[in-house]
């Protein structure tokens, strides 16, 4: 038992250490241990070994410590975005079927109307749980889970559908914790300040910095204000930040004014990060920026660009550099044939290694779909270059076909973003009656004021061929993104869709 043996190396080398912390609690690896066993027992009273726990909370210490007791009692953890409506949250649940569940204040109600039935407990009061029999290290008559059997259910972002659940194993968290500290080398000493929610794929790295031994901080929601706060209060060296959340901190006055000389390393990914971007949250945050290429179904992070690694200037404008496949991962590209591609040439990523997903969820149509031969289709359009990095053009559903012609829309964004007045731009298909499918770009102004068609048209004839230009031009408020800054393109083909279809002018806001 993988999960297990953190808990119990910790414990008995650094039983006073801090495992988590947030605002409420500070929790030592001692009391970490008593915990999750404490919880295990709970879980297993109303459980039986392969039962899924669900958790739907923002952000605590709790949260991690219900993933080593799903551990620890044979059962799968499944944490839920509490974002999510109650459509959608329903959806999960129909799929799933859980047996227990840990909830918050806000979690509580909801779950008790979607799910009556289902026992539940207020996710803070794990704490006040009684301690668990003696020996700790054992659960009842369970055991716990072994090593490939499912521990956890996490949801994939949804940003081309509906959501998949991707069955991860003990596993899939060992791969990762090898590969991240051969790839980062974080010390024990190294507070990491966790920021996405845990519901999300980067529990992954939180769980990384926990097996090394590394102090976990948890914000329950991400400010600017509160990430500052909690770098200078605790003393924070590593971090994982989205690009929305670079762009938050770089607008922020108190930026300035905070004392953030701790900070070591900043990961970024979860969508691409401009260039430009990265390079003035380096000079800002005064910490080196390391890119991190992610996949739920690859195991979490698996490419990984180093902050002193200088990439050449990208073959395709706007194709972003993930970098290079971390240790224990092997990353080819194919053509859409699938034979090998050359060096940038593009095609889709695939990738290979002990950490991938075990399934999705209840779909195996979808699982082997997915993975063929011990090969990960990402569904990432992309290509190699000729010193063995990785750059990503778009998702393969992304790519715009228009009359037998690939249309990358990264390519078309890059473009737009190089006017001063284009805050932000995304790139759709629309239907086409000539060519099948025609570009359509959604601009997010400065000012609202700002938006020039005729600008927008003339930059585009000056820097991209004919059959890459957009025949629409939408000006957009805010583009939508999900809880963890990853653009949603689906809303926005189906606004545009429906414009084709009304032949209405696009200069309306969106």
């Amino acid at each position: 038992m993988w999960l297990q043996q953190v808990l119990d190396q910790h414990r008995s080398s650094a039983p006073d250490a801090i495992a988590l912390r947030d605002v409420r609690r500070t929790v030592t690896w001692s009391r970490l241990h008593r915990d999750a066993h404490a919880l295990a027992h709970t879980i297993a009273a109303h459980t039986t070994p392969g039962d899924r726990v669900i958790m739907l909370s923002t952000n605590c210490v709790e949260i991690l410590a219900t993933v080593f007791a799903c551990a620890l009692s044979a059962t799968i953890a499944v944490p839920l975005n509490p974002a999510l409506t109650d459509r959608e949250l329903s959806a999960i649940l129909q799929q799933v079927t859980p047996s227990y569940a840990l909830v918050d204040t806000s979690g509580l109600p909801r779950l008790e109307h979607l799910r009556p039935a289902l026992p539940l407990l207020a996710i803070n009061s794990v704490a006040d749980l009684p301690d668990p029999p003696a020996p700790a290290t054992a659960v009842g008559t369970l055991g716990g889970a072994g090593l490939t059997d499912p521990v956890m259910i996490l949801h994939t972002s949804a940003t081309t559908g509906s959501p998949k659940g991707v069955v991860c194993d003990q596993n899939y968290f060992r791969h990762q914790a090898f590969s991240w500290q051969a790839e980062i080398g974080q010390a024990q000493r190294d507070t990491y300040l966790h920021t996405s929610p845990l519901c999300h794929g980067s529990i992954t790295i939180a769980l990384d910095y926990l097996c090394a031994g590394a102090p976990v901080t948890v914000l329950d929601q991400f400010t600017p204000q509160s990430f500052l706060t909690a770098v200078e209060q605790w003393q924070v060296r590593h971090t994982f930040l989205v690009p929305t959340m670079l762009r938050l901190l770089l607008d922020c006055r108190q930026l300035s004014e905070s004392d953030l000389t701790s900070l070591r390393l900043v990961t970024h990914g979860g969508a691409p990060c401009p260039p430009e971007l990265a390079h003035a949250a380096a000079e800002a945050l005064g910490s080196g920026m390391r890119t991190i290429f992610g996949i739920t179904e690859g195991g979490g992070p698996v490419i990984s660009l180093a902050p002193d690694d200088k990439p050449e200037a990208p073959a395709v404008a706007g194709a972003t550099c993930a970098g290079r496949p971390m240790p224990g991962v092997t990353a080819r590209i194919t053509t859409t044939d699938g034979r090998p591609a050359h060096p940038y040439q593009a095609g889709i990523l695939h990738l290979k290694s002990a950490g991938l997903m075990r399934s999705y969820w209840n779909n195996p149509q979808a699982t082997t779909q997915t993975i063929v031969d011990g090969w990960l289709n990402t569904g990432d359009f992309g290509y190699q270059d000729a010193d063995g990095r990785i750059w990503i053009l778009n998702r393969r559903s992304d790519l715009i076909l228009r009359g037998g012609q690939n249309v990358y829309p990264a390519e078309i964004e890059h473009v737009l973003r190089t006017l001063e007045w284009v805050t932000e731009a995304a790139v759709v298909p629309a239907p086409c009656d000539t060519s099948g499918q025609t570009p359509v770009a959604f601009i997010q102004p400065t000012a609202t004021d700002d938006f020039d068609e005729r600008e927008l048209i003339a930059h585009c004839i000056r820097n991209l061929a004919g059959y890459k230009r957009p025949t629409r031009f939408i000006p957009i408020r805010t583009l939508p993104r999900n809880t963890v800054g990853k653009l949603l393109r689906r809303p926005l083909e189906q606004h545009a869709a429906d414009l084709a279809c009304s032949n209405e002018p696009g200069r309306r806001p969106a």
